[in-house]
């Protein structure tokens, strides 16, 4: 047993106290004690453990004591007491307070405003009719404030007007005869229809862009049995103030990692992690790497396993907690004030329902062990900055390929080359995935997961492997690179990926820039080139 722990710290790289690691050989218990030494090495970035690193921080030892439950915690406060460390759970909470604001601070900077914990449940009819709902009266209230909607009422009033506004859910849409198109549409009093003529050309071009299930304002005339369409209103966003710090504080965006994959670039990955440490670069570039302080990971971080047919193929690692290990001994190597934000995608080793919870301590246990990084849902809405608070929304992007599917301009315009495109007809619908089938999702209680309730200062996307940033109504849209290079996969469902390029957006000048990690002949190693000034 002693052999087998000694090989592990060697493994590691790490040196032993002969003292330590005979407590831990009587343990009895090699996984435990193997699951011990990674968090030290994990939590602390500890290479040296020794009994004067216990003696000298000793808020860890109460942190440490408190990631295990039951007769495993029992095995490691019994390892504590046998180097002469008394646990007095009273004494170590309140030091783990004191230390822990002189080590890293009182605030973090991050905040998780909006995640989805959703507890598993049977799934009713009524639940997706309470979800529809719940949509259309948030909606409601939204397109409610519009100053244009004249004569606002329900569809069960119509006839009491020549000319009236509805707010309604498209329940049908489809061309006539004579080239017009007609709406089937709902609220929550009746159902009517609504013609839109063709020589209207400029609400004509409106409806090329509705999807089934979307809520907006008609601007009407007519009767409850049709109405004719004067203009169509959307939900939309809109930001008149765009948010700048008084903190040169930086961000960077990543995703689609595809830990596991043969076509994993590994070599550019390692190059960005040098990079963001500050050791690579010109001195300005070490600099400006230095003030990076959140790193959005906007999911599918590893390749996964049986994701689609034949993946087994494209694998050299093929299971997904060695997947997420190798993940986990990556991030390690960022620095510790750099607050990694992470939500999952399509690949990862959660549900494909969206929302999707955050990645599992069952498969992701070594993610765990990393003190700087949050695990959140997709998506997720997340708040940073020192002062000024921007919010962050998250969303991997499943829906992306439907919607370009579905919207004439995005599927003849080539969508998939330009995600942020696509970012914007979702602001415009206030949802993530507006129609039913879009996206498989899980109606939770009392919400709509994929509702954009609330207007972000920043939307950050992945999935369709391209970087993008743009701006849309004072909204800032980042879409991230990956670092795959393409696969046959992504050649049937459309993805033509543009790997190893990380956006870094400035807090305090509202510029992003796009980090080069690719291995383009001629280019320098890193090449720096501002893309968009979101003023």
């Amino acid at each position: 047993m002693g052999k087998e722990l000694l090989d592990f710290c060697v493994e590691k790289g790490i040196l032993i106290d002969k003292k330590i690691l005979t407590l831990l050989e009587d343990l009895n218990n090699n996984e435990i004690a193997k699951n011990f030494i990674e968090r030290l090495i994990y939590q602390y970035k500890q290479k040296v453990i020794t009994s004067s690193f216990f003696e000298n921080n000793i808020y860890k030892v109460y942190e440490l004591i408190l990631n295990y439950k039951g007769a495993n915690r029992k095995l490691i406060e019994s390892f504590f007491i046998n180097l002469g460390i008394n646990c007095d759970f009273n004494k170590l909470e309140k030091s783990i307070k004191e230390e822990a604001v002189l080590e890293f601070g009182q605030d973090c900077g991050v905040k998780l405003l909006k995640i989805y914990n959703n507890k598993p449940k049977k799934i009713k009819v009524n639940d997706f009719v309470l979800n529809f709902k719940y949509r259309y009266n948030t909606l409601k209230k939204i397109l409610q404030d519009r100053p244009e909607l004249e004569n606002l009422i329900s569809i069960n009033r119509i006839g009491e007007y020549s000319s009236c506004s509805v707010i309604v859910i498209i329940s049908d849409k489809r061309v006539t005869k004579n080239g017009n198109i007609l709406l089937e549409v709902e609220d929550l009093t009746g159902k009517t229809v609504a013609l839109i003529n063709k020589n209207r050309q400029e609400i004509f071009d409106k409806t090329k862009e509705l999807l089934l299930d979307e809520i907006v304002a008609l601007k009407c005339s007519g009767s409850q049995e049709m109405l004719f369409v004067n203009d169509i209103i959307f939900p939309d966003v809109k930001i008149l103030d765009k948010k700048k710090s008084n903190f040169e504080e930086m961000a960077a965006f990543i995703s689609d990692i595809h830990i596991g994959s043969k076509n994993f670039l590994e070599k550019n990955f390692n190059k960005f992690i040098e990079w963001i440490n500050g050791t690579v670069g010109d001195k300005k570039q070490r600099e400006q790497a230095l003030k990076i302080k959140y790193l959005f990971i906007i999911g599918d971080t590893i390749d996964g396993v049986g994701v689609f047919p034949g993946q087994e193929k494209e694998l050299v690692i093929k299971d997904v907690g060695s997947q997420y290990k190798l993940l986990a001994d990556y991030l390690f190597k960022i620095r510790d004030d750099v607050q990694i934000i992470l939500c999952p995608g399509q690949h990862d080793a959660v549900r494909i329902a969206e929302p999707q919870p955050a990645i599992s301590e069952v498969y992701g246990a070594p993610l765990y062990m990393l003190k700087n990084l949050k695990l959140v849902t997709n998506p997720s809405l997340i708040e940073i900055g020192k002062d000024i608070k921007f919010k962050v929304l998250m969303y991997h992007g499943a829906s992306m390929h439907g919607i370009i599917g579905e919207i004439e301009k995005l599927r003849l315009g080539k969508g998939h080359d330009s995600p942020t495109e696509v970012v914007k007809y979702i602001l415009k619908k206030r949802h993530l995935a507006p129609t039913h089938s879009l996206v498989t999702y899980t109606p939770i209680e009392g919400e709509d997961a994929l509702l954009i309730k609330e207007t972000p200062d920043i939307v950050a996307t992945g999935d369709l492997h391209r970087t993008e940033v743009s701006d849309y109504n004072g909204v800032l849209l980042i879409a991230s690179s990956c670092w795959q290079a393409r696969t046959p996969f992504e050649e049937k469902v459309g993805n033509n990926p543009d790997p190893c390029k990380v956006p870094v957006l400035n807090l305090k000048t509202r510029e992003v820039k796009i980090m080069d990690f690719s291995d383009v002949p001629g280019s320098k190693l890193i090449n720096g080139v501002v893309v968009k000034d979101a003023d």
